[in-house]
């Protein structure tokens, strides 16, 4: 079962988790509002504020630790952080095992995990980040995958702007860059919607 978590259901994350139980469902994939597309015409009143961002996935980490399903967290870059954070708290190793999906892979995947083709054979970073990093019919896909400038920018998590490129989580979050796109303008700016401090900004 996917579900986007926004405002109006960010309550009912164990009803929905009992839902997909009750349907013999074989995973639970929660995707965290990204505001492009139909998104745009709800961000204002449904995107989550950073401290509810954060609790959620914080509740969804104890969710994962008890599911009898598969769970994942997708469009949820912060996830991958709170993950790490909780299992040194916890004292555990992340592995597949003890973490699932989750410790196989990272927060954004933009342009370094996976790309989106559109039906004109343009080649964006992700369906939600409108970027424009190629066309298929003027350029073998092999090559705007290996040297668009775009993907190559987004493949280096040291050009983050802010905090997330200070943020010693970087290379396992790296921030939606949608959502940064969506409010900046610049898709390497830093994640708008986290409230995590990095430990080189608070030495300062």
């Amino acid at each position: 079962i996917n579900c986007t978590i926004a405002k109006h259901n960010s309550h009912q994350l164990h009803d929905l988790y009992n839902l997909a139980l009750n349907l013999s469902a074989e995973a639970i994939h929660i995707f965290m509002l990204v505001p492009v597309g139909c998104g745009v015409e709800i961000a204002d009143d449904q995107m989550l504020e950073p401290e509810r961002y954060e609790y959620i996935l914080n509740e969804f980490y104890d969710l994962s630790k008890e599911a009898k399903i598969q769970t994942k967290a997708t469009c949820s870059p912060h996830y991958f952080r709170i993950m790490r954070q909780r299992a040194k708290e916890e004292g555990i190793t992340i592995t597949p095992k003890t973490h699932g999906m989750a410790a196989m892979t990272k927060g954004c995947l933009a342009g370094t995990g996976v790309c989106f083709v559109s039906h004109k054979g343009e080649v964006f970073p992700c369906g939600y980040l409108p970027v424009n990093a190629g066309h298929v019919k003027k350029q073998p896909f092999k090559e705007i995958w290996k040297d668009s400038p775009v993907f190559m920018k987004l493949r280096e998590p040291d050009l983050l702007g802010g905090k997330c490129g200070e943020c010693e989580y970087k290379k396992v979050c790296e921030g939606c860059r949608a959502r940064a796109f969506y409010e900046t303008g610049d898709y390497m700016a830093e994640e708008p919607y986290c409230i995590y401090k990095p430990k080189i900004a608070k030495t300062r």
